[in-house]
């Protein structure tokens, strides 16, 4: 028995994932109902994506790492930007509105009604909720608070990163595609 992903429609709405065909999607993934997800964007093992209540939107160069969880509350949404970095271990509860740019910190917290604008990254454990990052700044802290600005003329944080991802994505789908003995139980 192959290792792939669980890609499925909502079993409350019907709504199939519509996903880029540039995009990575590692095996152990799981991507439920009215989700998109953008070119060269990356998904990996053990991230799982419900959009079985509302709508999830990825963008493109986009990378969602290890074990992260993207859900939301009934017949609301989770946008997630181009060019934008989702740590390991994050969960991203909306409505949430993650904006081009954005970092957010490996098991972090971003919940409901928050919106980090361009550029602006969530640090590593930290928690927000119903507040509003404006572009550039760096928050901290359970709950979040903020830290610091970035400079205006610095590349955004996270546009190195969601570049390495997707290199690393397409080996590890050229690594399957020659491999296929490494995607069996």
């Amino acid at each position: 028995m192959k290792i792939i992903p669980i890609i499925i429609p909502s079993p409350k709405t019907g709504k199939k994932p519509i996903i880029h065909e540039s995009a990575y999607i590692a095996p152990t993934s799981v991507i439920i109902g009215d989700v998109t997800i953008g070119e060269h964007s990356n998904i990996w093992f053990g991230a799982v994506l419900r959009g079985d209540w509302g709508q999830i939107k990825i963008g493109k160069n986009t990378s969602i790492q290890e074990n992260v969880t993207i859900h939301i509350e009934m017949g609301t949404y989770v946008t997630i930007g181009s060019n934008c970095v989702i740590g390991h271990h994050a969960m991203i509860h909306g409505p949430t509105e993650i904006m081009d740019g954005c970092l957010v910190g490996i098991g972090s917290n971003v919940l409901h009604n928050t919106k980090m604008n361009e550029g602006s990254m969530i640090a590593s454990g930290a928690v927000i909720t119903n507040k509003e990052v404006p572009p550039r700044q760096l928050w901290a802290g359970v709950p979040a608070k903020f830290l610091k600005d970035f400079p205006e003329n610095e590349e955004f944080i996270a546009q190195k990163t969601a570049n390495d991802y997707i290199i690393n994505g397409q080996a590890y789908r050229e690594f399957f595609r020659k491999n296929p003995e490494f995607a069996k139980f």
